[in-house]
């Protein structure tokens, strides 16, 4: 090929990838045909002349993540990189990822669930701005206060504007009297009839271990025992589940918190976790059907797809 011919190629490729201009604006320009143009442009590719590089989104990685959401049919599906193997790194990474996620596909009059959990809880260090949005706990409170559901409703609604539905009752309580007598408040009504109106929902991932579940650790060290013989592995918003995702009766008497029919009804349904001691847990929630999306870092990922 000589010169012109090379300098020609040349500038049809920048016209094309770098100005912006159609094969037809190209073809006109240059007085030859559009197929003359797109044949040019496929040999600036294979020639090498012309390179395409698709960097991945900040921490993402897209392979993992579009196994992730191919394999679970999810809406979403987050496999996140932190900069360093500790714990605090991973959370902050993972959180940040969800907030940049709702903060994507939030729209003014959407009406927010918020479940409990650590994880989640950092959730509003992230986020910046949202859309006019109510907020509406799904569980009751557990754990230390900043991490209990009440105390995540508080800071997205000061951030969206909306109004905040709180559900001050315990996650778990002693038996089924009192969980129909706490129901029985008008307050926690108010709040009950809120959650056929969720249109997305931020859920935790609890596994049934110490420490990675705030329902675990609401429940006596022999109902632990008990649950975990009936098969309990996991659980999200307090609805127990085993290692293949089937439902578990277990305390759903006891337990505050959204039905999990109007669950399933909600039309988003992002979970998040984090730890290599959640990835159980992480593949029966993702069989269980509960939610549609997943956002959590490269760890789990890999292994729910192994």
């Amino acid at each position: 090929m000589g010169p012109d011919a090379l300098f020609q190629r040349v500038a049809i490729a920048r016209r094309y990838y770098l100005e912006g201009r159609t094969r037809i604006q190209i073809a006109e320009e240059f007085g030859i045909s559009r197929f003359k143009v797109a044949r040019m442009l496929d040999e600036a590719l294979e020639s090498g002349m012309v390179e395409i590089k698709i960097h991945n989104p900040g921490s993402v990685d897209v392979n993992l993540s579009t196994a992730l959401q191919r394999r679970y049919g999810l809406q979403h599906a987050y496999a996140v990189t932190a900069d360093s193997g500790d714990t605090a790194a991973r959370v902050a990474a993972v959180t940040k990822a969800m907030a940049e996620l709702l903060q994507s596909i939030l729209r003014p009059g959407d009406v927010v669930g918020v479940d409990c959990g650590r994880t989640l809880a950092h959730i509003a260090d992230h986020l910046t701005e949202l859309p006019h949005c109510d907020v509406v706990q799904l569980t009751g409170m557990a754990g230390a206060i900043s991490h209990n559901g009440a105390d995540l409703v508080r800071r997205i609604s000061e951030i969206s504007g909306g109004r905040p539905w709180p559900l001050y009752a315990p996650l778990v309580v002693s038996d089924a009297r009192t969980a129909a007598s706490l129901a029985g408040n008008q307050q926690i009504q108010e709040t009950f009839g809120q959650h056929a109106k969720v249109t997305c929902a931020i859920v935790s991932v609890g596994a049934w271990v110490d420490g990675a579940s705030q329902v675990h650790g609401s429940l006596s060290s022999e109902e632990v025992r008990q649950l975990a013989a009936a098969g309990v592995c996991a659980e999200t918003c307090a609805l127990l589940l085993d290692a293949d995702g089937n439902r578990l009766a277990g305390m759903d008497d006891r337990r505050m918190g959204v039905d999990e029919s109007t669950m399933r009804a909600i039309p988003t349904v992002i979970a998040i976790a984090t730890g290599p001691e959640k990835i159980t847990a992480t593949r029966a929630v993702l069989r269980s059907g509960m939610v549609s999306s997943l956002v959590t870092d490269v760890e789990i990922a890999a292994a729910v797809l192994d």
